[in-house]
């Protein structure tokens, strides 16, 4: 739930930030746009009808002509200055009179307009030789219009505009988005997060049904092999056993004599019972139970004696800590690393270490047999034992890994995190 509400405050950001300039941004090019057009209409419409060439020579009475007209009719609103320049870069009139007969290098924007190219707007710049009497702390927005005089001289008429209104049009234009875009993402968050945290508890559900699961088929796994170990131990071993005394006793009795293959039939079946109740013990160690997972590992490396192989256990975690399932978990793995020791490993040493690392506890078997060839992962193929361990360890949030070089042994680690 965290994720997905943080998530949607990223993309809410995002949006309003992504919205708040391309509305800026319009609003901006509406508001220059409505400047060409007023422009363009007040020199058609209030100057071009009254421009003839005696502006051209200078004549006062077509200045003064022209001045009424710009201050009666022409600067309203944002409208604050008005310029008319000649081809050669002369102002011809400006409501700023100190400017008129001033000569000044015409920019390309303005030769362009000269030439018959579109009008052109753009940002004053306050620093140019002509704009010398203008505030330099009121923004000016510059339009270029072409006229003609009445005898067909085209001149260039400029108007300046405060550009606060370009601000203010895209201020407005952003508050007429706002609402709309960034309502509908909150609203469309509040309709989803309902559905999110429906989505949340069905999973918390899901999750819960299957460590239930699990816990249930560990139950019944456990209680089959307890099943199976007390059938073996009443039934076949106790008969085998018999089998066994009776073979003895009657070795001693025929004829007198000891009789060699009744002897070697008794030991076998001896040696059979033994090797049964060494597997009554790997399907269910009583002792895992009784006396806790550092004696049940004990008895597992204790076997290996006989086998030749010499080992140490080293158990420095609290491992009372562990659950029922953790305990059998790390009981098994210990169990599956000490039996593919013995089938293929070739080891004369192992060790087995069961440590504390931060949140965890961690069992390592580790052997200085031949290794694994192609590496070792608990899912390769071939190794079974490894696989369903390393199935069985992911669903109990455990993880499982193997380091193998070949001629220089193994470590299979499992790591089992404290809950």
């Amino acid at each position: 739930m965290l994720r997905y509400v943080v998530t949607g405050l990223v993309t809410w950001m995002i949006v309003a930030v992504v919205t708040a300039y391309a509305s800026r941004r319009l609003g901006t090019q509406e508001a220059i746009a409505d400047a060409d057009r007023v422009a363009s209409i007040v020199a058609s419409s209030a100057v071009e009808p009254i421009l003839d060439d005696r502006l051209l020579t200078g004549d006062p009475e077509a200045i003064a002509e022209i001045d009424w007209v710009v201050r009666n009719q022409v600067r309203r609103g944002s409208l604050v200055r008005v310029k008319i320049w000649s081809s050669d870069g002369t102002i011809l009139y400006s409501d700023e009179s100190r400017l008129i007969g001033e000569q000044f290098d015409l920019g390309d924007d303005e030769i362009e307009v000269l030439a018959g190219e579109e009008v052109h707007a753009h940002v004053s710049d306050l620093t140019e030789p002509e704009n010398q009497y203008e505030s330099p702390a009121i923004k000016l927005l510059e339009v270029y219009q072409l006229m003609n005089t009445a005898e067909g001289t085209p001149v260039l008429f400029e108007s300046y505009f405060l550009y606060n209104g370009v601000d203010e049009a895209g201020r407005r234009a952003w508050l007429r988005f706002a609402p709309v875009t960034l309502g509908a993402l909150v609203l469309l968050e509040l309709l989803q997060v309902p559905l999110a945290i429906s989505l949340a508890r069905r999973l918390r559900n899901t999750q819960a049904q299957r460590e239930e699961m699990f816990r249930s088929a560990v139950e019944a796994t456990d209680n089959e092999r307890r099943r199976i170990a007390s059938d073996l131990h009443d039934g076949v071993v106790q008969d085998l056993a018999g089998v066994a005394f009776s073979l003895g006793a009657t070795a001693r009795t025929i004829d007198g004599q000891p009789s060699a293959d009744v002897r070697e039939a008794s030991d076998r079946v001896r040696d059979s019972v033994r090797s049964l109740r060494s597997l009554l013990v790997e399907i269910y160690p009583p002792n895992l139970y009784e006396e806790g997972l550092e004696a049940a590992l004990g008895d597992l490396v204790s076997k290996l004696d006989h086998r030749g192989i010499s080992t140490t256990l080293s158990v420095d975690a609290p491992v009372e800590l562990l659950g029922t399932e953790q305990t059998q978990l790390v009981y098994r793995a210990a169990q599956e690393g000490l039996r593919n020791v013995v089938a293929h490993a070739h080891a004369s040493h192992v060790d087995v270490q069961v440590s504390r690392v931060n949140g965890s506890i961690v069992l390592r078997v580790v052997d200085d047999g031949t290794g694994i060839s192609g590496g070792a992962q608990p899912d390769t193929d071939g190794h079974v034992g490894l696989k369903t361990l390393g199935g069985l360890a992911a669903t109990m949030g455990a993880q499982v890994s193997i380091q193998s070089t070949p001629g220089r042994g193994t470590a299979l680690s499992l790591e089992v995190p404290l809950r």
